[in-house]
């Protein structure tokens, strides 16, 4: 009986004690702006990186997918690599430092339509940005 009444207790005590509360979500480290030119055929993405961090980017990795209809053809100012429809761009070594406050540009080519549905997100090293 007395170990019915110390479990029990020791339950009761865990209820009482207030959880600890639940962490606030970190604050987005990057925003970017993302716009695109062309036609129904062809188009140039052009993509603005803003560091909204406290800290220096040594270095970046950006990961978008581009839409069903669309085809990565080229970029600019990233080492791009390309499954399938998943975008990855590696900073080179002129703008892969990135301080607060300051941003950076990168580009490329696609075809299909330009009125074609945006990506949904662009993440810089797999933390998710914030967009236009």
């Amino acid at each position: 009986m007395n170990r019915f009444y110390a479990v029990t207790g020791a339950l009761a005590a865990a209820l009482l004690i207030p959880a600890a509360p639940a962490a606030a979500a970190e604050p987005a480290v990057c925003h970017v702006r993302y716009q695109t030119y062309g036609d129904s055929l062809n188009f140039t993405g052009d993509i603005v990186i803003t560091n909204t961090g406290k800290a220096i980017l040594y270095g970046w990795t950006l990961k978008f997918s581009l839409s069903a209809g669309h085809t990565f053809r080229n970029g600019w100012e990233a080492k791009f690599v390309v499954i399938g429809q998943d975008v990855t761009g590696y900073s080179l070594e002129h703008n892969g430092e990135v301080a607060p406050g300051k941003s950076v540009w990168v580009g490329f080519n696609a075809s299909g339509d330009v009125k074609g549905p945006r990506p949904v997100e662009f993440r810089i090293n797999d933390q998710l940005c914030t967009t236009n």
